[in-house]
């Protein structure tokens, strides 16, 4: 299928033309085209979003184009303004929380308390993140999302040198002391070295573009509700929907970013500083207590832009706390959970989330049911349908994506943790179900 020939295309010519040519190295102040100079403002205006200040700060951005605005700043209003009626166009300051949100009221953990009053005076560093929610009258259940967009204004203490424009922005999310709250990383920190800046050859034409993975990850990815409704988080205008799409996303960009023209370019740089900057995103979640428990398709694809973005910058601690997760619960990541090595040896799809060997059998027999069920005698896997459309659309055709990744760069192989993912893939793509 389609998704088989796009994986393979880059696949096929990763594993087989390994190492490209030496490539020149762009130098260039913005690294995005939307970033520009700092500048003493009394707002800031981003994807429709207005920050009115009561008087002009000094405000800028960092690399990847959100702004930053240098403390203490007082917050007059923010457009579009919170409507405490129907619960819509939510803010929070410093957002912590896996189980609760400010954002909108149809979303699952509604709390207003979690929304400031306004005027709000901001001292130190800190980060709002302000969302604009979808039609009031939309109602948000099952995968349907409440958000169309969310923007990150991140307070200073102080200027960050070259006013930011080689910056990454810190963590959105979790506690202020967390290592991805306080690291400082600059582009000038991005091991280019670490990758394997594949050259394909010329007969390959099906390659995602630079400016698409750019623009992918140019906006905030909502994702710390650690439920299967954090789909309902998602801002249209951001990122993708549905976990398999995020997991399929992530891990062709993750391949992308591979190649030997990623450095050259502005659209190239840009991708790689927005793909980096979203798994600094990830790594404030999982420190702030994220897990991304199993759930079919919902919950894949987080794993591996954690994991590259400590190998791009050679951070211990990313790797640290990935496995100290994971010795706490293997659910922190979906792709750990969801397989198994059976009875037999083999490693099979399935979990016994909401599972029971007559929910197993009931599943069979009407074709519906629990998409992710275990055979409860470890023989094949598991759904309703194994081998079927389940498993092509939302789970082992993405992890196939991840495998190749992990394939070509062995540091984050050697970090996963977990190889069952490795020997699944495998099997799949070998001998089937």
């Amino acid at each position: 299928d389609t998704n088989m020939v796009r994986l393979f295309s880059l696949g096929v010519l990763a594993l087989v033309f390994w190492y490209g040519l030496p490539t020149m190295v762009v130098n260039c102040q913005y690294l995005c085209d939307s970033v520009g100079p700092s500048s003493s403002l009394d707002h800031v205006s981003q994807y429709g979003v207005t920050f009115q200040f009561k008087e002009s700060r000094t405000v800028g951005q960092f690399a990847n184009g959100d702004f930053w605005v240098l403390g203490p700043v007082t917050i007059i209003e923010i457009s579009p303004e919170y409507n405490s009626s129907t619960r819509t166009h939510g803010f929070e300051l410093n957002p912590a929380s896996y189980t609760q949100t400010g954002f909108d009221g149809r979303l699952n953990g509604w709390s207003a308390a979690l929304v400031p009053a306004l005027p709000l005076s901001i001292s130190g560093n800190a980060t709002l993140v302000k969302v604009i929610s979808r039609d009031p009258n939309i109602v948000v259940t099952g995968n349907t999302p409440g958000l169309q967009t969310a923007v990150v204004l991140t307070i200073l203490d102080m200027v960050p040198p070259k006013d930011g424009v080689l910056s990454f922005r810190p963590a959105y999310f979790g506690h202020s002391t967390s290592q991805a709250k306080t690291t400082t990383l600059s582009t000038n920190d991005i091991l280019w070295q670490k990758s394997p800046k594949i050259r394909p050859p010329a007969s390959v034409t099906a390659i995602p573009s630079l400016f698409n993975v750019s623009r992918n990850f140019e906006r905030v990815w909502l994702d710390h509700h650690r439920s299967w409704t954090v789909i309902n988080y998602h801002p249209l205008d951001n990122m993708p929907n549905y976990g398999a799409d995020i997991a399929t996303d992530t891990a062709e960009a993750a391949l992308r970013l591979m190649l030997d023209d990623v450095q050259a370019t502005q659209n190239g740089t840009c991708a790689m500083v927005r793909y980096l900057q979203y798994g600094i995103d990830v790594w404030g979640e999982l420190v702030g207590g994220m897990q991304w428990q199993p759930n079919g398709g919902h919950m894949n694809g987080r794993k591996l832009p954690l994991l590259f973005t400590a190998a791009f910058f050679g951070i211990q601690q990313i790797y640290d706390d990935v496995h100290t997760a994971m010795n706490a619960t293997l659910e922190t990541f979906s792709e750990d959970s969801e397989i198994y090595r059976s009875p037999s040896g083999d490693v099979l799809f399935g979990l016994w989330v909401d599972c029971t060997i007559k929910g197993y059998w009931d599943s069979i027999a009407s074709g519906n049911g629990n998409k992710a069920c275990r055979d409860p005698y470890g023989y094949i896997d598991g759904t309703p349908h194994p081998g079927g459309f389940y498993q092509g659309c939302c789970t082992s055709m993405p992890w196939k994506d991840q495998v190749v990744a992990l394939t070509l760069l062995p540091e984050i192989k050697n970090n996963w943790g977990n190889t069952l993912i490795l020997e699944y893939v495998h099997r799949w793509v070998t001998f089937g179900i």
